[in-house]
């Protein structure tokens, strides 16, 4: 008999079934990045492409993403780079920045943000020069490149730190969108926006976008069904149970990111064990401590 390891070569059987070989790999694979399309997340996607496109200002619309951790706040931001950071075809194989996604410093240290985005870009970050020297650096590495919106990621991060460097990274935020003339979006939970908001002009500037929580509802059970299918699970007759769906909710206590991951540990079971369906039974079998309680340890 001859069989199909998980890297796709032929190889001699070892007593191992094949239908196992082909379920394991299947469970190695279940980690891939996966984007299923939900009412919020599409809307947040959708935004940010119309502040992209909209034509060039002095006073660019920014936009200030926030929700609790692990609502996908991040995929978000970077499912919209990778969309939009494709290779051109009259650019070879040369990536064209028109995003950059960039994590904020772990605190308000504006000089260590315009050094992550210069690293973004390729750029090399000299240590030596002074600030407003490598401020000039950046407005001029960017317009090159061609970089139509900014994304900074982590921003609920500017509370770590003194006021007074908390105040200098809020002034740099408002320089930058007033000399690139381009949309800066925040991304963050909400703290973020109590820090962006004692400022005045930048709580004016940036328009708050929530991504609450679920509700155990029919939207959430689409949603459960589209992951379930993104994990190559067919059967989803579950999803239809309101008891079933309830129980999902309050695991996942209704955070996205934490309903993938329970998502992927029961197609792990179900995978495994050769059932194929994600119902009561399988759940069972996870092993899963809900986001909350592991807290409280």
């Amino acid at each position: 008999m001859q069989q199909i390891d998980i890297f796709g070569t032929s190889r001699g059987a070892a007593g191992i079934p094949p239908t196992m070989i082909n379920a394991s790999a299947r469970a190695l694979a279940l980690t891939r990045p996966c984007w299923v399309p939900y009412p919020v997340g599409s809307k947040a996607v959708d935004m940010l492409g119309r502040l992209m496109d909209a034509p060039s200002s002095h006073r660019p619309h920014c936009l200030l993403i926030h929700a609790d951790t692990n609502m996908g706040k991040t995929v978000i931001g970077r499912r919209f780079a990778n969309q939009r950071n494709r290779p051109k075809p009259d650019a070879g194989e040369r990536l064209v920045r028109q995003v950059v996604h960039v994590d904020s410093p772990p605190m308000a240290d504006f000089g260590a943000l315009i050094g992550f985005i210069l690293r973004k870009l390729d750029a090399p970050v000299p240590t030596t020069i002074s600030l407003s020297r490598r401020i000039d650096q950046l407005l001029s590495v960017i317009a090159t490149a061609g970089v139509r919106m900014l994304i900074i990621d982590e921003i609920h991060n500017i509370l770590v730190g003194r006021p007074d460097q908390r105040g200098i990274f809020l002034n740099g935020l408002k320089y930058l969108s007033n000399e690139l003339q381009i949309p800066i979006v925040l991304i963050g939970n909400i703290t973020a926006v109590r820090a962006i908001q004692t400022d005045q002009q930048l709580g004016n500037r940036f328009e708050p976008f929530h991504l609450p929580r679920w509700q155990a509802n029919g939207e959430y059970a689409c949603f459960l069904a589209g992951l379930c299918k993104a994990v190559e699970i067919d059967d989803t007759k579950a999803f239809q149970s309101g008891k079933f769906v309830t129980r999902f909710h309050m695991m996942s206590e209704g955070l996205t990111g934490e309903t993938w991951d329970l998502m992927c540990r029961a197609a792990e079971v179900a995978i495994l064990s050769g059932r194929e369906v994600i119902d009561d039974e399988t759940l069972d079998q996870v092993t899963w401590v809900r986001p909350s309680d592991r807290r409280k340890g």
